[in-house]
């Protein structure tokens, strides 16, 4: 992969991240699941999703939480991971990993830092199209 080439794997696939977390930010929640494959895994709070079925239900459980406000903002992200090569079958892969600053609105209307998360999306070229395939994210000082 050119360096041009892997400059726009890697902004399409941020594009995909803020994209769906914009979503969920805006209470749009399940407007992000075309970010996502058929086959991917999504995991949060503990719990793994599998498949778009099961994901979209997590981002409508979430839409519906309307009392819920947040801001997720992106930091420190780092490229973990690449096939550098196009295997000829149109099948890329990148890896991201970023700390996600989740803010969550008070009663007052502030955003307060709710928790710091490290988060993994992997994600996949095919069908002419970056997908995510797996994304995991964890509290980076998990609670004892």
């Amino acid at each position: 992969m050119s360096p041009a080439d892997r400059s726009d794997a890697v902004g399409r696939c941020r594009a995909l991240v803020v994209g769906y977390h914009r979503g969920i930010d805006s209470g749009r929640a399940t407007a992000g699941i075309g970010a996502f494959a058929d086959d991917a895994e999504f995991e949060a709070h503990g719990r793994v999703f599998r498949g778009r079925d099961e994901i979209l239900g997590f981002l409508g459980a979430r839409e519906a939480d309307t009392g819920r406000q947040t801001v997720h903002v992106l930091a420190n992200e780092v490229v973990t991971g690449q096939d550098g090569e196009d295997d000829g079958r149109d099948d890329r892969r990148v890896e991201l990993r970023t700390m996600v600053l989740l803010h969550v609105r008070r009663p007052d209307g502030a955003y307060v830092l709710d928790r710091v998360l490290d988060t993994v999306h992997r994600f996949r070229h095919s069908g002419g199209r970056w997908q995510i395939t797996h994304r995991l994210s964890r509290p980076l000082h998990p609670t004892v």
